[in-house]
């Protein structure tokens, strides 16, 4: 079921090439990713740059995060022996700063901390996501779990995306059985579960253990504390793309937009109305025009998904007034954009901001949205140098460029 691989060569340089080396990109899209997990073993030294045991007082005590909702702060939870689980949110100080002594209290009682979002207080963690996402495309988030020994955090549940385990500190014993439902969908609640049969295996500091959504999985430490960082991929499906399909038909069909009549529920639907609504979606669906839409959208979806930029932005403000035509640009790679043309008006959207102007500025805005590096004077389109400067200085400010310092 589970596959220890260490032999082919690993594809590219960064990102998720780097994560699964030496596997390689087409052996894992070919014979892991959402079908069944893969564990690679790793040197002790390899996320090293990522968080460690003694980073986490500091994390907890001088990084921020949005303690009012839980789902973007700090939990503590613990399996108990008689299969129940205890969970609670980490208590804060009237300034809304972690009560850390109590943390220490709840660790020393076999609760496990989770620090949820690491990827908006750590900079490693952001670009790690910034590049995997800008790889698959996918929204991509990640939380750190850190367990006491002869601990167990969750009980045995299943996740609605794909999640890549990265073993920072000591060491983890996980169980894993197939799914029950095979791809679930992000509705669909993922615990607690059954563990038929598990694979066991144990990480060690270096090691990556990808499990595709619905996969059940379990994990307990044994005679030391373990830590690892859980990156989460939210992806994109099918029915992502039909259900913005079928919103981009419904805003010019009226017929999609009208009532289900008062004898929808007591009977047999009309045959003649129902055919009627299947040929128009299936025309529509071949519509290259509906399919462009459509793929749009999403694009704009992802494009609205905030990480940290690993940009430095006060200098580059700084030097906006004296900004020349040869000056060079950098628009960091992992920043997805998108630009749209409706009408007399064109839009470049990024990191959930968005610059508005005229449709002139197209060929301008397409330029930046594939190029990573370039001089200010080499934007195309009907501009002038005042047009490009007035351009760059505008997306500098709007954070999606920066002054390249070299």
């Amino acid at each position: 079921m589970l596959n220890e691989k260490n032999g082919v060569a690993g594809d590219g340089a960064g990102g998720l090439a780097a994560l699964l080396a030496p596997v390689g990109l087409r052996e894992f899209f070919g014979g892991h990713h959402e079908s069944a997990p893969l564990h690679v073993p790793g040197e002790p030294e390899r996320f090293r740059d990522l968080p460690q045991l003694a980073d986490v007082d500091f994390l907890l005590t001088a990084t921020v995060s949005d303690r009012i909702r839980p789902v973007d702060g700090e939990r503590l939870v613990r399996s108990e022996a008689g299969g129940g689980l205890t969970e609670r949110r980490v208590r804060t100080l009237s300034s809304l700063a972690v009560d850390v002594q109590d943390v220490y209290r709840a660790y020393d009682e076999g609760f496990t901390l989770i620090v949820n979002r690491l990827h908006r207080r750590h900079d490693a963690v952001a670009r790690l996501c910034r590049e995997l996402q800008a790889q698959l495309r996918f929204p991509v988030g990640a939380n750190l779990y850190l367990t006491p020994a002869r601990s167990q955090g969750f009980l045995p549940h299943s996740d609605s995306h794909d999640v890549y385990i990265l073993q920072l500190h000591g060491s983890k014993v996980w169980h894993v059985s197939p799914p029950e439902t095979e791809l679930p969908l992000r509705t669909e609640q993922g615990g607690p579960r059954a563990l038929p049969e598990p694979d066991v295996l144990t990480l060690a500091p270096g090691d990556v253990l990808y499990l595709p959504r619905g996969w059940r999985h379990a994990a307990l430490t044994g005679e030391a504390s373990s830590m690892h960082l859980t990156v989460g991929v939210e992806a994109y499906t099918w029915h992502d793309y039909l259900t913005v399909a079928l919103d981009v038909l419904a805003e010019s069909d009226v017929a999609f937009r009208s009532a289900l009549p008062r004898s929808y529920f007591d009977g047999p639907a009309d045959p003649a109305r129902m055919d009627a609504l299947t040929t128009r979606l299936t025309s529509a669906l071949a519509d290259p025009s509906v399919r462009a839409q459509a793929r749009d959208r999403l694009r704009s979806r992802l494009s609205r998904e905030t990480l940290p930029t690993g940009f430095q932005r006060f200098a580059s403000l700084d030097a906006l007034p004296a900004l020349e035509p040869g000056a060079k640009i950098l628009r960091d790679p992992d920043i997805t954009c998108v630009v749209r043309t409706v009408a007399a008006e064109t839009t470049i959207e990024f990191l959930g901001n968005h610059v508005t102007g005229p449709a002139i500025v197209a060929p301008a805005l397409e330029f930046i949205a594939a190029e990573t590096r370039f001089a200010i004077a080499d934007l195309p389109g009907p501009l002038t140098d005042t047009d490009r400067l007035d351009l760059v200085r505008r997306l500098i400010s709007e954070g999606l460029l920066e002054v390249d310092p070299t």
